[in-house]
């Protein structure tokens, strides 16, 4: 093969990479995922997620969320722990219930929220975020996810 053809069979390789590089950086900017704040509603399927309010408390990090079940969902929504995550230096999974100091804020534990209701709870993750890193909580539902930055 002569130094020509290798040159062109370059020029060419080099732009199908600039070109699948281009096609992928719009696929990125069309991305509507978007990191939400404390206070914040997401919908995921026939849950609506909120998370009214974060802390470190006890060596945990501790949130509060309100769910509500879409009134034309055929079921209860019955979650529990089950989709939760906090990322600060790894990915860390939701512990057992949040003791209440004062009844009003149940765990998620074994929660149930029967469709075109809402029900708030609380979550507990073992971990104190460093101050150097930035942290997130996440919620999966039914293929769909909501991530809220917590300023703590």
């Amino acid at each position: 093969m002569s130094t020509r053809r290798l040159i062109l069979l370059a020029l060419a390789c080099g732009l199908a990479i600039l070109i699948a590089g281009g096609v992928q950086l719009l696929r990125i900017s069309n991305n509507e995922a978007a990191t939400l704040a404390v206070g914040d509603s997401a919908e995921l399927a026939t849950v609506g997620a909120t998370l009214s309010s974060a802390e470190v408390a006890d060596g945990q990090v501790r949130v509060v969320v309100r769910l509500r079940q879409d009134p034309s969902a055929s079921t209860a929504f019955e979650g529990g722990l089950v989709g939760w995550s906090l990322l600060t230096g790894g990915l860390k999974e939701p512990v057992a219930a949040v003791k209440e100091d004062d009844g009003t804020v149940p765990s998620c534990d074994a929660l149930t929220v029967d469709p075109g209701s809402t029900a708030e709870c609380s979550l507990a993750f073992p971990v104190v975020p460093t101050r150097d890193g930035t942290t997130y909580v996440t919620f999966s539902f039914a293929g769909s996810s909501a991530t809220w930055l917590l300023g703590l």
